[in-house]
């Protein structure tokens, strides 16, 4: 059966690659604007990023910092200021919010109408975005490779992607010494997120030979990385490893994921957490359900991440970075899964590319299970 890959053109991996941009934008364009989260946008790194550009002709403005999961309204502005700067290439620089809302701005920027309308398929994308060089600072979303921006629209009370292979980064840099400085908690968390890109474009029903096995490297680089990352928070090699499990899991993930991809977008809405933190605890919970339900399903999961269950490996490792699989430590109580259920609804992604489809009843007994603590077995 015929499919498509996206990748960016050029992935640039190794301590030292962030210094990749001052040739690569050049080639891009003759006017960058820099899109950073709150941490980065004072930096010293990045204040030398703009003089270098300057120094090689390139005109360059930074954006307000991108300090949250991005809006739909936070896209429309960042796209305006994109406009108003007439920037040629984007250049973000942060964890996967931040280029998710650079995606999303580079091609709202030359596209008319509000990013709401994209985002409820009321408009198509007609002009290609302007050029993008993605740089993330977190090992989880893998959004550097992927043709998709995850929006909330509070108004609307969803959480829904915004796609297109034109939104695909052209450039992106996978530079171990951007991470070492995130503590050990958002470290795990954000490698959960990566090992659910991974874990469920292993076992999608979509998934093709190509999806199928860069989802398994995925794991193998995960499961190597994380673990060493929690003895030495400044082991570069093992920063790179998770940044590359992250990456991969990216490029895997164009075939749907399952379970946990269709409860969190819901369970961040109706409890008002993280992507990161609802993905970790739905995740082990669904391993669980589906293994139950369908055994053998994770086998050659297991062999990538070399144990015999691969829900417990995943609850070890977050044990061991301070991280809950429990959702109830989030404040979310089994009451709320009428809420919840309904706001999937609204949302309804990766429902019938799960291993088992993602019924009402299904998804309810899975929240469920996520606010009462470890999974049975």
């Amino acid at each position: 059966m015929p499919f498509e890959i996206t990748s960016p053109g050029l992935i640039y991996c190794g301590a030292g690659t962030f210094s990749r941009i001052v040739e690569e934008a050049p080639r891009l364009g003759t006017r960058a604007g820099i899109v950073t989260g709150g941490h980065s946008v004072k930096s010293r790194r990045v204040a030398d990023l703009y003089e270098a550009l300057r120094k090689r002709g390139v005109s360059v403005s930074i954006s307000e910092p991108v300090t949250e999961e991005p809006t739909v309204e936070r896209v429309d502005k960042l796209a305006a200021f994109l406009r108003e700067e007439r920037a040629e290439v984007v250049i973000s620089i942060g964890g996967g919010s931040v280029i998710d809302a650079a995606k999303a701005a580079a091609m709202m920027a030359t596209n008319d109408g509000p990013t709401e309308a994209y985002q409820l398929k009321r408009r198509e994308i007609t002009s290609p975005p302007i050029s993008h060089i993605a740089v993330p600072t977190t090992a989880g979303t893998g959004s550097e490779a992927t043709r998709v921006s995850v929006l909330t629209n509070n108004a609307l009370a969803i959480k829904r992607s915004v796609s297109h292979v034109w939104m695909t980064p052209d450039v992106a840099i996978l530079d171990p010494e951007l991470t070492v400085s995130l503590p050990l908690e958002l470290t795990t968390l954000t490698a959960m997120d990566a090992f659910s890109h991974a874990i469920e474009s292993a076992v999608s029903r979509g998934a093709n030979s190509y999806t199928r096995h860069i989802a398994l490297a995925a794991i193998e680089r995960l499961s190597d990385g994380l673990p060493k990352c929690h003895t030495n928070l400044r082991d570069l090699d093992a920063r790179l490893a998770c940044l590359m499990g992250s990456c991969f899991a990216g490029l895997a993930m164009q075939q749907g994921l399952g379970a946990s991809h269709s409860l969190a977008p819901a369970v961040c809405i109706v409890g008002g957490i993280r992507h990161s933190e609802a993905i970790t605890a739905l995740l082990v919970h669904s391993i669980d359900l589906i293994e139950r339900a369908l055994p053998g399903t994770y086998d050659e999961v297991k062999r990538a991440m070399g144990c015999d269950n691969v829900a417990g490996r995943l609850t070890e490792l977050c044990e061991a970075g301070g991280v809950s699989t429990d959702l109830s430590s989030y404040g979310l109580k089994p009451s709320d899964s009428d809420a919840v259920i309904a706001a999937m609804n609204r949302y309804g992604s990766h429902r019938r590319t799960n291993p088992v489809e993602v019924t009402d009843d299904w998804a309810r007994e899975l929240f469920e299970r996520s606010v009462s603590g470890a999974p049975e077995g």
